[in-house]
């Protein structure tokens, strides 16, 4: 029989698409707000190229930058922060066009999980209308990609990021959790 157990804190961080880098500025600080947490680390910026989903909303030229947040989360309350900046955006959007997306996601020992308010076959409900997407594993000490893997989230550049914050992150879990999981 499996005995219950505390799921294992996760670290919390946002992608941000954007066009002006105000715009990334001023979302950083209203999400620092919002969460009521401090943003501890932010990603080199990425052109937004692969795809031209948010283009005629938002315009061209778009990058994305990710920036992660100060302590751990509990993974199974996290999707409230989708709630959270969906409100964000709702702030800075005109004649309904956000000059902003903000996707939260949580990142572990073993994955990388997106927030998502749209459903799809590959994502499971978690409550209040939010979804979550498993985006990427980890195993052999390299992320994975899955076959809906954002085609951005399977760039090393950008992967890169994720691999110096799972650092960061392990280095929290070990003074959070002295006791720890495996690492």
């Amino acid at each position: 029989m499996a005995i219950e157990q505390a799921f294992t804190a996760a670290k919390l961080f946002c992608g941000i698409i954007y066009q002006k880098s105000e715009h990334f500025d001023n979302t950083c600080d209203l999400l620092s707000q919002t969460y009521s947490k401090t943003i501890d680390s932010v990603s080199d910026v990425f052109l937004f190229d692969h795809s031209d989903y948010y283009r005629p909303e938002m315009g061209a030229n778009l990058k994305r930058r990710f920036v992660s947040f100060a302590g751990l989360e509990a993974p199974d309350k996290a999707y409230r922060f989708k709630l959270l900046s969906n409100r964000c955006e709702s702030k800075f959007s005109k004649n309904n066009k956000r000059p902003v997306n903000i996707d939260p996601g949580l990142l572990s020992l073993h994955q990388i999980v997106l927030f998502s308010a749209k459903n799809y076959s590959h994502r499971i409900a978690c409550g209040s209308g939010i979804y979550a997407e498993l985006t990427l594993l980890y195993k052999h000490k390299r992320f994975q990609p899955l076959e809906w893997t954002y085609p951005d989230f399977k760039d090393e550049t950008l992967l890169r990021y994720f691999y110096a914050l799972r650092q960061t992150y392990q280095e929290e879990l070990k003074h959070e959790n002295p006791q720890g999981d495996r690492l």
